[in-house]
């Protein structure tokens, strides 16, 4: 569907003047005899995340459409300093095809260069047809902030159309933390150090962080750092620690990513680290 705007220009003489008007901005709707349409349900993506996207086609020719094929590009782009094209999406299950709002079938696509294939064996005349099928987000989907997939798909072969839907990265942290205790054993008298790795795998920074850890025995002469830096902003009743105390704030920087000759992408994870002795 499109809007088609026209104005018409006159010229005229009177005497010996030549002058000339404009008409009036006319404005009509045009239905092509199929038009389609792409979207996702949603608004952005991570790696590993299911994308469901919906392609709407309505015939309004008095004939039906027969054995349409619609081809996916799965996302497909070429990176930066690259001359080779990578896949973003893989597909995932089969495709439901519904015509005028009631089920008609399951469908399988076939894999060719340009993606994935299916093929609509009838859009009946003065119908509406959606297909609705799935994709995960791969490793090669670039992660960075401000990063995006279009997935553009080609209906037809003689004089196909084109829809496309993008969705955004998504700006998130992804945070785990690993703890570890030395020595092991341990014993009365001995000190023990405590180790916490937090790692951000997202792309953005994480903020505000309050580490605590209820000690099962008492410690005394505690001391902490955090990257190597020795901190006196922190709580500890004995058994209890929390960090940081008062005053200031600890944070994890985002994740970098890479991505190699093939295209895959790397994450290398933002790292804090935290290191707590005591003596037992």
């Amino acid at each position: 569907m499109a809007i088609i705007k026209n104005q018409a220009n006159l010229t005229y003489t009177y005497g010996t003047t030549t002058a000339s008007v404009l008409s009036n901005l006319a404005e009509t709707e045009w239905n092509a005899a199929l038009a389609a349409e792409k979207r996702a349900l949603e608004d952005a993506y991570r790696e590993g995340l299911t994308l469901t996207y919906l392609i709407s086609l309505k015939n309004s020719s008095a004939a039906p459409v027969e054995a349409l094929t619609v081809t996916d590009d799965l996302g497909a782009f070429t990176p930066a300093g690259s001359d080779t094209p990578v896949v973003p999406l893989t597909f995932a299950g089969n495709a439901t095809l519904y015509v005028d709002g009631t089920f008609s079938e399951t469908l399988t696509p076939s894999f060719v260069p340009e993606g994935m294939q299916f093929t609509l064996p009838s859009i009946p005349a003065n119908a509406d047809a959606l297909l609705i099928y799935q994709a995960t987000v791969n490793s090669f989907a670039p992660l960075t902030v401000g990063s995006e997939i279009t997935n553009t798909v080609t209906i037809g072969e003689a004089d196909p159309l084109t829809a496309s839907a993008t969705v955004p990265a998504a700006e998130y942290a992804d945070v785990t933390v690993k703890k570890e205790m030395r020595p092991n054993p341990i014993t009365d008298g001995c000190e023990l150090a405590v180790t916490f790795t937090i790692e951000n795998r997202g792309n953005t920074e994480a903020s505000d962080l309050v580490l605590t850890d209820d000690f099962p025995l008492a410690l005394a002469d505690i001391a902490v750092s955090v990257n190597g830096t020795p901190t006196e902003d922190f709580t500890f009743d004995g058994t209890r620690l929390t960090l940081p105390g008062t005053a200031g704030t600890l944070s994890v920087p985002a994740a970098t990513f890479t991505q190699d000759e093939t295209g895959a992408v790397s994450v290398n994870p933002g790292v804090l680290t935290i290191t707590l002795t005591g003596m037992v």
